[in-house]
């Protein structure tokens, strides 16, 4: 992460790309110019209005106002990462960097919360882990939402009737094709970010669970598996879209929020997406609204039962080392949790609130009620290294990013910048593979105690949830 920030931290002041002109911001009014104030960045577009109700009672108590500015993740992450390191980082943000917490914490990010573990609710409390939320004992941030997964396939019933929605990847190949032929392609069977390659990572990896697989590393042995027989599935049925022409064409230049665009304009019958499309639409296409509707993942085989595996639920915010109002801050965000709260929360129609039982109290879409029945009934505790030993963050840091990833080979693939993206799959494993244990020779030669055996679990079963008592 270091030579990462100092790299940007480089390129941005080499072009004077830093500032707010590019965000959705709320500068400082007259009446806080010269006055305390907590300063909130995060990318929760669609929360926005529902936590101004909440930044507002805090001022009522603390006498210290929020000054908000909203980015996308993209923007957010590098602009935190320049603030980093211009000792410039707002009292408050998300953290949108992945699973870097521990990194971040060793490299002085955050400040603890003026409270204790003690001092929260039992259900927060029992959400809290070392080495996510906590450190050394103390409270540095907790989760206000819960696990949740980007596989969900949303689709358009003006377009697409009920008995066409598919469920396995042959079905919905053969039903893309039969959509895009019948319009002319004028509708496209599917409009896919080719262009956001994190999100398509974690779209592969969550299908591959969808299909039995335990996703990017088998658990019970640390190997890496981005070439795997479940993996190739996924990637075969991506490239038999895009081959069959099912695929809007401008989808490899598209990130998350055109594609989403392109679908609410009708330009294709499916998207896959996170439990947020039916907020975003219902806030920026409300006409839609009527024709939304949501499935279970497409999967190999849709007659058996799956599970798709996350890591405990993270923080959704910390206080930065740098703040001088740390006390405030810390009362602010503890507005964030509690029913109220996360009825709210799911009304936003966003990512689900920590409690999903709130959602049936919460006057949502019906297809906002089914996705998140679907992640209640499907989705479960995944093993972590870094929970079982906190000196695994040293290797994930050390470790060098690979490229090409799934997602840039796929868009290789849909370019034509290459055509055996078999071999390409397998290079990136081996290079994984390298490169981890690269990583971990060079941390254990710093003398910290970890190896590969951490990545191992034998007690991992797919279909089990992974509980704190399995470590």
């Amino acid at each position: 992460m270091k030579r990462l920030v100092l790299f940007l931290l480089v390129a941005f002041l080499s072009v004077g790309l830093f500032a707010h002109g590019t965000t959705e911001s709320a500068s400082p009014s007259d009446a806080t110019k010269g006055q305390k104030t907590i300063e909130w960045w995060d990318q929760f577009l669609p929360l926005a209005e529902l936590h101004r109700t909440l930044w507002d009672k805090a001022e009522a108590e603390t006498g210290v106002p929020v000054v908000y500015t909203q980015y996308d993740a993209a923007k957010l992450k590098e602009s935190l990462m320049l603030a980093y390191r211009t000792g410039s980082c707002p009292d408050v943000f998300s953290q949108v960097f992945g699973n870097q917490t521990k990194a971040m914490y060793d490299e002085g990010w955050f400040s603890s919360l003026s409270v204790t573990k003690e001092e929260l609710p039992s259900y927060i409390q029992d959400s809290l882990f070392e080495g996510y939320t906590m450190f050394d004992g103390k409270v540095y941030s907790f989760p206000t939402m819960s696990i949740n997964h980007v596989a969900p396939l949303w689709y358009l019933t003006n377009v697409v009737s009920p008995d066409q929605v598919p469920h396995t990847y042959e079905e919905a190949r053969k039903v893309a094709k039969e959509i895009t032929k019948k319009s002319g392609n004028s509708v496209y069977g599917f409009v896919v970010p080719i262009a956001f390659t994190e999100r398509m990572n974690a779209t592969f990896e969550d299908m591959m669970m969808a299909s039995g697989s335990p996703g990017w590393i088998d658990w019970n042995t640390g190997a890496y598996q981005y070439d795997s027989p479940a993996a190739q599935e996924v990637f075969q049925f991506f490239v038999d879209l895009w081959d069959d022409g099912s695929i809007l064409p401008a989808s490899i230049n598209l990130n998350m929020r055109s594609a989403r665009e392109r679908w609410a304009a009708g330009e294709a019958a499916f998207i896959i997406d996170g439990s947020w499309n039916v907020g975003v639409v219902k806030s920026s296409f409300p006409t839609v609204l009527d024709y939304v509707d949501v499935a279970e993942p497409i999967r190999k085989d849709a007659s058996s039962p799956y599970w798709i595996y996350k890591t405990p639920p993270q923080a959704s915010f910390f206080i930065s080392s740098n703040s001088d109002c740390v006390k405030e801050a810390t009362q602010t965000l503890m507005k964030f949790m509690g029913k109220d709260y996360y009825v709210a929360l799911a009304e936003n129609m966003d990512q689900p609130p920590l409690d999903l039982s709130a959602v049936a109290e919460a006057n949502v879409h019906p297809s906002y009620k089914k996705v998140c029945d679907m992640f209640a009934k499907t989705m479960l505790y995944r093993p972590d290294p870094l929970l079982r030993n906190l000196d695994v963050s040293k290797v994930t840091t050390e470790m060098r990013d690979i490229h090409p990833t799934p997602a840039e080979i796929y868009q290789g693939y849909c370019s034509g910048a290459l055509t055996d993206w078999k071999a390409e799959l397998k290079k990136y494993n081996d290079s994984m593979t390298a490169e981890r244990n690269r990583a971990i020779k060079k941390v254990q030669d710093q003398g910290y105690n970890v190896s590969l055996n951490d990545w191992i679990f034998p007690n991992f079963v797919y279909g089990e949830n992974f509980s704190s008592d399995k470590y």
